[in-house]
């Protein structure tokens, strides 16, 4: 009978999760007396009759009594962290895309309560399916067995994979590169060829190797063939071959493993089919070079981790190396990626490792970003670049100080309000600057004259702050990253420069670009590619691939993820989401491979195996 009334309850609740609709908090002031009110709430609450509530309970019903009664002893335990938090996101997520505020979640009683329903269902829910998920993923092989002399045919991917998916990946992008041509242009790249061909100065806001790299190839087809868009068609198609060879090979390397062919041609369909691949390619873009060397550098990294005797390879050692300087110098957040990865691969390895072999190790993890770095000093010698803002990583602090003065600007005291106009400027128009959506009007206002003490006594009024009002600390922090973990948000983007008179970027024929736009606009409306694109949903992945390892107690495969965990703490420390998931593309485009790698790890022995069976 217990057993019975839970499953009911379950089902009810996540009919009620899926159905619930939430509105903006009633107003006391809005009715005459207090009863009116009360009786307002109830109904509120309440909702009204709807068929489809009913309909959805009763799939609900069916689905809890039917799957859960399958579920024994250690497959009724776990991910319930993590169903708790998935829960919170897609809630506290939506509240945020439709209000802007926590108003759906903590907004007034009845919406508390009614979020604290819709919690519990979804939590069900989620525990459920990624129960089930994890029981599927643990009972099957990945892998084929090696075919014995001429039993078996070899396969398509047994011979020259990684031309052969080059070859399928570059088919596939090739009509939307075509018809961008020269292709497409956003804001920032406008700035960085700017700086080459008008000479307006070098600065290291965005990386100064792309720099050189697109502005130098823009220049180039001026001075070879006196047309900038032939410069600009060759960066590009350059960028798209540095991504498809990069992509081509985790499809190599898992071919290597014996992944079953279904999981090859699964990949490639992912690399081929997910728009935001040849979107991102067509457009003139420093993501497209920085994702090729992080996709190469999880792959080397996943394998030092997995087989730690590769650290003798030279040729393995040499393209590590490579990969890590590359994502240093194509992307600005690439040493806090390489070198918080690092840390982490190094102190994973220590123990594996003689002496000798750690000093080796040492090397192999930060040799590579230090020569990045040794490097773009050089070519701020050589450029005489400007340095950067020092304010691009503060986004989080400022956005919360803004809105912090927006409220209660009254209560700072005189030594307070000086030591934030210190860094930032006059409180009140720090406070007008205030966006929820992007922290870049308010970073705008950095002093660059402002000293490391005077930066110091910013935090210290920012800490201090933050014990008087905390609820509009977390409030703007969530505001500032919510997208980033909620898979309802729709992310899909096209970059749509309107006019630039030095370079044409129309496409390839007249309105050749507003076909592109259309095309991109409105194609993640079909759920499953708009399930491939969406970063919230791989944010999600990636949550469960860690909880997965974990359990499993592959703490290599676990390690192997960090360098995408350094890159959420990247894309939630950045300037916005709103418009700008390809923060987030080293965690899209890398996802998948790990995924393949993690489900082809060669198992550790029967004690394992034991383990996953008693799990499942």
């Amino acid at each position: 009978m217990v057993k019975r009334l839970c499953v009911f309850l379950k089902a009810y609740l996540t009919a009620f999760a899926l159905t619930a609709a939430f509105h903006a908090p009633l107003v006391r002031a809005d009715y005459e007396d207090r009863l009116d009110f009360i009786i307002a709430s109830v109904y509120e609450l309440l909702g009204e009759y709807q068929l489809q509530l009913l309909l959805v309970f009763g799939l609900c019903l069916f689905i809890y009594w039917h799957m859960e009664e399958k579920e024994e002893g250690e497959s009724r335990k776990g991910f319930s962290f993590l169903s708790s938090f998935f829960a919170f996101c897609l809630l506290l997520g939506n509240s945020y895309a439709q209000t802007g505020t926590w108003q759906y979640c903590f907004g007034s009683l009845v919406n508390f309560v009614r979020s604290f329903a819709a919690f519990w269902g979804y939590f069900f829910l989620f525990r459920l399916f990624l129960r089930k998920m994890y029981c599927w993923l643990e009972d099957r092989s990945f892998t084929e067995e090696k075919p014995k002399g001429q039993e078996k045919k070899k396969r398509f991917f047994d011979s020259h994979c990684f031309g052969k998916s080059f070859g399928i990946i570059m088919a596939a992008w090739a009509p939307f590169l075509i018809l961008s041509f020269p292709g497409n242009l956003c804001w920032d790249v406008i700035g960085q060829i700017e700086q080459v061909i008008f000479q307006t100065g070098y600065t290291t806001h965005h990386p100064l190797a792309h720099t050189l790299l697109v502005g130098g190839l823009v220049q180039l087809g001026q001075t070879l063939f006196s047309s900038y868009e032939i410069g600009l068609a060759i960066y590009v198609w350059l960028q798209a071959l540095m991504l498809a060879a990069a992509l081509s090979a985790t499809v190599a390397l898992l071919a290597q493993r014996r992944a079953k062919t279904a999981v090859l041609a699964g990949l490639l369909a992912v690399y081929c089919l997910t728009p935001a691949y040849s979107n991102i390619v067509s457009t003139a873009i420093k993501d497209v070079p920085f994702c090729a060397f992080v996709i190469g550098y999880v792959i080397c990294y996943a394998l030092l981790l997995e087989t730690p005797s590769l650290l003798t390879k030279k040729n393995f050692l040499a393209v590590f190396l490579v990969m890590q300087a590359g994502a240093v110098l194509f992307r600005n957040n690439g040493m806090p990626l390489v070198v918080l990865s690092g840390l982490g691969g190094f102190c994973f390895l220590f123990q594996k490792y003689q002496k000798k072999e750690r000093l080796i190790s040492f090397g192999a993890f930060f040799g590579g970003a230090a020569a990045g770095q040794i490097i773009l000093l050089l070519l701020i010698q050589i450029t005489g670049a400007s340095a950067g803002s020092r304010g691009e990583m503060m986004s989080v602090p400022f956005q919360q100080t803004a809105r912090y003065l927006q409220l209660y600007q009254d209560e700072l005291e005189d030594n307070e309000r000086e030591a934030i106009e210190a860094v930032l400027g006059d409180v009140g128009e720090v406070a007008a600057s205030y966006d929820p959506e992007i922290s870049d009007p308010v970073k705008a206002l950095f002093r660059q004259d402002a000293s490391a003490g005077e930066v110091a006594a910013y935090f210290g009024v920012w800490f201090r702050c933050f014990f008087r009002h905390p609820a509009v600390y977390f409030e703007a922090f969530f505001v500032h990253v919510y997208g980033w973990f909620t898979p309802s948000v729709s992310n899909a983007i096209r970059y749509e420069v309107e006019s630039y008179d030095t370079i044409y970027h129309g496409g390839l024929f007249v309105n050749a670009d507003k076909v592109l736009i259309f095309f991109y606009r409105y194609i993640d409306r079909i759920s499953i590619f708009g399930a491939l694109e969406n970063v919230g949903l791989a944010v999600w992945g990636l949550f469960f691939l860690g909880s997965c390892q974990k359990r499993s107690r592959r703490y290599e495969l676990l390690c192997a993820t960090l360098p995408l965990w350094i890159s959420l703490l990247v894309c939630m420390a950045g300037p916005c989401f709103t418009g700008h998931p390809r923060y987030a593309f080293p965690i899209l485009f890398s996802l998948p491979f790990l995924y393949g790698f993690c489900l082809t790890a060669q198992s550790r022995g029967d004690s394992l195996r034991a383990v996953r069976r008693e799990n499942c």
